[in-house]
């Protein structure tokens, strides 16, 4: 209530007090029992109107407002540094659990500098770092920060061409882009597509649109090609969205935009409350029920996340989940700011050589 009492409040108030000002009049005994009447009936009315404002400021979210507010907590916001700390712990089919923690800077815009900490089950710590033209890792061992760099072109969008075709009325869609995946030195070979004349036209207006699924079979890719409409496209991807929601994967740079396909999927929903150490936590289930989502009551922020699968599951604490503004923590993203004594080494058979070492596992 914050202090503050209606006036149609005050006015019964004031009323009683009056009231109270002739039972003085009247004698002690009756004033006693009239006050005592009146004072519980003001207690009560204050209660009541309490109550009625806290129903109305504790009204509970419903479960698909809670899903968008838990997307909107984890969204990408530019200019600043996402700053995440978590503790991992996997538990295998044998009942053996792996535990390890993982922190990491991460810039939100270009050039979406990252510096990562890692200290792996057996307590050994590594340090990287990545920028969209480098990659970065550090040997503290030779005091020695080992630099790769690489090509920070975005990759191109896949391009078809519209040909005339073999026969009157038809023309043929040929693929005019990059390679978009490959299997081993296999690339993907995109054919060629024999449209009619109305399929062409759609496609140019932008009423159809290139649909391909790229399948492997015995280590080499193929790819079906087809025309679809534009509408009924974004209607199959979303259905396929709700059936299946794909596992995040704690290791992935794209961690977040992971747990925003699951959020966003149309089939995540909130299955209630939950302590998770002590802590009171909102329950986010997956469609298929293999992902749980915990998130803060408040704040909507990441709190625990968990998988599970045949062989076990794995479980994903998170000590911190924050955002610092990029004016003032540049110096969170860079290898070299944390360690200004450090030698560079930029030789790429010497970082490969470093990355080896340093990560044995992959």
């Amino acid at each position: 209530m914050n202090g503050i009492v209606p006036d149609s409040l005050v006015g019964y108030r004031q009323a009683l007090e009056e009231a109270v000002r002739r039972d003085l009049e009247a004698g002690r005994v009756r004033r006693r029992r009239r006050l005592a009447v009146r004072g519980v009936l003001v207690v009560a009315i204050l209660a009541a109107v309490a109550l009625a404002a806290l129903s109305i400021v504790s009204r509970p979210a419903s479960g698909a407002s809670v899903v968008r507010r838990a997307a909107a907590a984890i969204a990408r916001s530019p200019g600043s540094i996402l700053h995440v700390d978590m503790l991992g712990s996997q538990t295998n089919g044998d009942g053996s659990v792996i535990k390890w923690r993982d922190e990491s800077w991460q810039q939100e815009s270009a050039p979406w500098a990252r510096r990562q900490v890692e200290t792996g089950p057996d307590g050994v710590v590594t340090e990287s770092g990545s920028t969209q033209s480098s990659d970065e890792v550090y040997d503290p061992r030779t005091d020695t920060i080992y630099v790769s760099t690489h090509s920070s072109a975005a990759p191109t969008q896949p391009t078809w061409k519209i040909a005339p075709g073999p026969t009157p009325g038809t023309h043929v869609l040929r693929y005019a882009g990059p390679i978009v995946e490959k299997a081993g030195q296999n690339a993907v070979n995109l054919h060629s597509l024999v449209i009619t004349a109305a399929q062409a036209k759609a496609l140019r207006n932008g009423t159809d649109v290139v649909a391909f699924r790229i399948s492997k079979k015995d280590g080499v890719l193929t790819t079906d090609v087809t025309v679809m409409h534009a509408t009924a496209r974004m209607r199959a991807a979303k259905k396929a969205a709700a059936r299946s929601t794909p596992d995040p994967d704690p290791g992935s740079g794209s961690f977040r935009d992971q747990i925003l396909a699951l959020l966003n999927s149309g089939g995540a929903h909130v299955a209630g409350h939950a302590t998770i150490d002590g802590q009171d936590a909102i329950e986010i289930d997956s469609a298929d029920g293999h992902t749980t989502y915990f998130v803060d009551p408040a704040s909507y922020a990441p709190i625990e996340l968990r998988t599970r699968g045949t062989d076990g599951g794995t479980a994903l604490r998170f000590r911190t989940y924050e955002t610092l503004a990029l004016d003032g923590n540049s110096g969170l993203l860079s290898l070299e700011a944390q360690h200004p004594t450090a030698k560079v080494d930029r030789d790429a058979a010497d970082y490969q050589a470093a990355e080896t070492r340093l990560f044995p596992h992959g």
